[in-house]
């Protein structure tokens, strides 16, 4: 497979369903998902529309059934304000995580609820192992939707590691397996096997826009987006914008250059979830219990206590590369982790960051992510949302 575009849009041979909206329809429908609710006035001010333009855009929307009305604000001057709001039935999508340890696959609503999943969990990813999983997946998450609703899948969008195959050693899998995946064309395979529009982004890259989407309570407008999983991973906001690069890896903090007892070796071998899996193996220990149970670990507290404090050094790091460079708003930080250790992981963090030199640099806020364990997976599924509507 051969990654040359940031994001993956559905080729020549797909299935025609987008839902073409024009660019006044899109900043409508991006700002009432980021405000939740706006009555008319307010939605033609912060996007600068006249009024009379707001009103026929939003009647539009409302008539295709991606807004309604939501009871009336009283208590003001003069007639109630209506807020208008996202019709959650109003489209959907389906994602598709492709991990290092598990498939995952998402149907989620307009308003970027989860409906339905299903997961599937392995050693390490295979070609045939992934086409069997979508298939069937597929096929459990369509049905749950009536035929109406069918017709508004707006397409599946695809989560997955670039390059899946660079770490073989890493991820305990067997070379040959791994490089399958060099051959493989997950967008027009899959295309053809669902009937459905294919949408790629690098994992982490999705689970960002998921907490761009979805996330971000302090409303920061540029950061670095950190995502520990079985790999480390991340994603990079400037001014509201999702950075893609040349080849969609801006933001691979994991690729980072890292030093450690006068060796240099990437940071994906200091923060990432597979040392924790490692000394957990080596101390007797089920690890596979870190990837079965994302959101409640059982395990040895001094093993994980140990891992947060490595992890954290490199987060540091990666923290401190960010505001030199960028000069951000803050840092994010989320992951396959179960909420407590991801804050004791984001204090650890500020902590570590406070014993390296950041004369001349704007202290980093550093901020525990919002969307959580299964990021990457509505990163997926928002996908296909956003090519249509924001």
């Amino acid at each position: 497979m051969n990654i040359e575009s940031a994001f993956h849009l559905p080729s020549q041979n797909a299935p025609e369903l987008l839902d073409n909206r024009s660019a006044n329809e899109r900043a409508i429908l991006t700002l009432i998902r980021q405000r939740i609710a706006l009555p008319k006035a307010e939605i033609a001010q912060l996007t600068g529309l006249s009024a009379q333009s707001a009103t026929v855009i939003i009647k539009k929307l409302e008539s295709d059934g991606l807004v309604k009305r939501l009871t009336p604000i009283k208590g003001g001057v003069g007639q109630p304000k209506v807020p208008f709001g996202l019709n959650a039935n109003g489209a959907f999508s389906i994602g598709l995580k492709v991990g290092r340890r598990s498939f995952d696959m998402t149907l989620l609503d307009l308003k970027g609820n989860v409906k339905a999943t299903l997961n599937e969990k392995f050693a390490y990813p295979t070609v045939s192992n992934l086409l069997n999983f979508a298939e069937r997946a597929f096929n459990v998450l369509t049905k749950s939707l009536d035929t109406a609703q069918q017709r508004l899948v707006r397409g599946l969008g695809i989560a997955m590691p670039f390059e899946i195959w660079s770490w073989a050693e890493e991820a305990g899998a067997p070379k040959k397996e791994l490089d399958e995946w060099k051959e493989f064309d997950p967008q027009s395979t899959l295309e053809s096997l669902l009937n459905l529009p294919v949408f790629i982004k690098n994992d982490a890259g999705a689970a960002c826009s998921a907490e761009m989407s979805f996330g971000n309570p302090k409303r920061f407008e540029s950061f670095l987006y950190v995502f520990v999983g079985t790999f480390l991973g991340g994603g990079l906001v400037l001014n509201n914008q999702l950075i893609n690069g040349k080849t969609g890896n801006a933001g691979a903090i994991g690729s980072l250059p890292f030093f450690s007892q006068n060796q240099q070796r990437q940071l994906i071998t200091q923060s990432s979830l597979y040392l924790l899996e490692r000394k957990l193996n080596q101390a007797g220990e089920n690890a596979n219990h870190i990837y079965e149970s994302p959101s409640h670990w059982q395990c040895d507290e001094s093993i994980v206590e140990a891992w947060i404090g490595e992890t954290a050094k490199g987060l540091a790091f990666a923290s401190q590369c960010a505001m030199s460079l960028l000069d951000l708003d803050g840092v994010i930080i989320d992951g396959a982790i179960p909420s407590n250790i991801k804050e004791l992981l984001v204090e650890k963090t500020q902590s570590a960051l406070k014993q390296v030199d950041m004369r001349g640099i704007t202290p980093a806020r550093i901020s525990p992510g919002h969307v959580g364990v299964k990021a990457q997976s509505i990163g997926s599924a928002n996908l296909a949302l956003q090519a249509n509507y924001y």
